[in-house]
């Protein structure tokens, strides 16, 4: 771990980190011949899928979505190694057993020790050993290993010592070697040592709880809440009911205006832009108060007779689709913004969190026809997977690129003049590079859009020239593919000439000058 991350960049390293951990674990499980389910060995594939996404996708939130994603599917694949039922678990199973895991990540590696001692072989004779004869023994054991360190260490120097001074090559890499270890980076050392004994200790933990106690992880036989019904049906029928009125009220509201084409929005004294931004991100999270609220009253509602559990599960699905109503709303109004400002990161995970929430909303209401709402967790698990295979896929900075320039193109005017702002394609990641370049390269793309786009890539490749280049652990794809794009196109971008003041980068492009960010234009003195 200190070879792979310490002062380097994200990149193939943590895609090495995960398969050392995955093989070092299974080793000793074939070893042993011990049966794995495939139940839990499919849970390998979206873990190493995430986890080479990680250094594929340069974009921030698709970044740390693919390391988050990629550890949690390797903690479930740890806690239920032996087991295989992850998928029968309910929600609060769920819960419960991180908690144990997570408990056990902190005594497992002191209980691995105590366990091995434990298990020493020929059981019979230890019982017989006293204490004493114990320990003689481990020192015994121990006594040659001592003894060949002790004999070895001068002998070794003194080979070095005829080394050095027989190549003086030889001598500076022992000299730098020693000079690592001076007082001056004794702390930075400490540090480090502590970092790696603690990733080691958090990896030992977790191989004993997938080898110890995976096995007893199970799914409750019996489809049992986690606590037992209190809510009468009344009280519950009641709250849903209420919340069902406001959220009619609420889209009765939006057909007046919003679902009409815009046409009365106006006459409220709102712009679209206005319009579109107030409430957004507030209906996207009633919606999901709204599925959790659903899910915790079918969990504690009494429903005894058939005449309950139908009301019940007619103002629940009610609730269901007024949500989905209200996400179309969420949807149109955040259309309208991007139709005025164009698409930034935000908006496209909003977009793409909307799509897969209404798939959610109509799982819900399946599992409720089916009275199998117990099994919310699996479809959870599947939304979380599909979540962030829909985002590696679309790639967000390219995707970005691509409807903000075509957007320019085609001179889309709708609440605001159409400008490119070069100033957030510049802060996008490597991602974005290609796209770029491929509109600055393209003979269709009008000149004046070609320029805005060649003064981005100059700045980017002088950025990438200034960039602190790192090791082999860093290398990462989508920086690789960005250096050799802007390397080929190095005579084409030196027409549009980078300087640097004060941290501040400034590009020239059509006889203007103005910041890498974009923020203002100054005359060329």
């Amino acid at each position: 771990s200190d070879l792979l991350f310490w002062e380097q960049y994200l990149g193939v390293n943590f895609v090495i980190f995960i398969s050392i951990a995955v093989i070092a674990g299974l080793i000793p499980i074939l070893s042993e011949s011990v049966k794995v389910p495939q139940t839990s060995l499919i849970l390998l594939i979206p873990t190493v899928y995430f986890a080479v996404m990680s250094f594929i996708r340069a974009e921030p939130t698709t970044t740390l979505m693919n390391i988050f994603f990629a550890l949690s599917c390797l903690i479930l694949f740890a806690m239920t190694l032996l087991n295989g039922k992850w998928y029968q678990f309910q929600l609060h199973e769920h819960i419960i057993h991180l908690f144990q895991f997570f408990l056990t990540s902190v005594a497992g590696g002191i209980l691995f020790f105590i366990r091995s001692k434990k298990g020493d072989p020929d059981p019979e004779s230890a019982k017989d050993e006293s204490i004493h004869e114990k320990k003689d023994r481990s020192i015994k054991r121990a006594a040659p290993y001592i003894r060949g360190l002790l004999l070895a260490i001068p002998i070794l120097a003194l080979f070095a010592l005829l080394f050095a001074q027989a190549d003086p090559i030889f001598n500076d890499w022992v000299q730098e070697a020693f000079s690592l270890f001076t007082f001056a980076n004794l702390e930075e050392y400490l540090i480090r040592l502590a970092l790696v004994l603690l990733i080691a200790y958090g990896l030992l933990s977790t191989f004993f709880f997938a080898f110890t106690e995976s096995n007893k992880v199970r799914a409750s036989q019996e489809d049992k809440p986690l606590v037992r019904p209190f809510l009468g049906s009344i009280e519950a029928n009641i709250i849903l009911g209420g919340i069902n009125l406001l959220f009619l009220l609420f889209v009765i509201l939006q057909f007046s205006y919003l679902f009409n084409g815009g046409k009365n929005i106006s006459a409220t004294g709102y712009t679209y832009s206005e319009y579109a931004r107030r409430g957004f991100f507030e209906l996207l999270l009633v919606a999901v108060i709204s599925m959790f609220l659903f899910y915790v009253l079918s969990t504690i509602t009494k429903r005894e007779g058939r005449s309950k559990r139908w009301v019940f599960s007619s103002l629940g699905i009610a609730l269901v689709s007024l949500v989905a109503i209200t996400l179309v709303s969420a949807y149109i109004r955040l259309t309208l913004y991007e139709i005025a400002y164009g698409f930034t990161r935000l908006r496209t995970l909003a977009h793409i969190f909307m799509i897969w929430v209404a798939l959610l909303l109509i799982a819900i209401a399946v599992l409720e026809i089916r009275k199998s709402l117990h099994r919310l967790a699996f479809v959870l698990i599947c939304f979380i997977l599909g979540l962030g295979l829909t985002v590696n896929l679309l790639n967000i900075d390219r995707f970005i690129v691509q409807q903000n320039v075509t957007r320019m193109i085609h001179g889309v005017e709708v609440g605001a003049e159409s400008v490119l702002d070069t100033g957030y394609l510049f802060s996008l990641s490597d991602d974005a590079i290609p796209k770029m370049v491929e509109y600055f390269t393209d003979a269709a793309t009008p000149e004046g859009v070609r320029h805005e786009i060649g003064g981005v890539l100059a700045c980017e490749s002088y950025k990438s020239n200034a960039t602190q280049k790192k090791g082999w652990p860093s290398y990462h794809v989508s920086q690789s593919r960005r250096n050799t794009l802007l390397e080929s196109l190095s005579r084409e971008l030196a027409s549009y000439p980078v300087t640097e003041d004060r941290y501040t980068l400034y590009v020239e492009v059509n006889g203007k000058v103005k910041t890498c960010d974009g923020y203002r234009y100054d005359p060329i003195d």
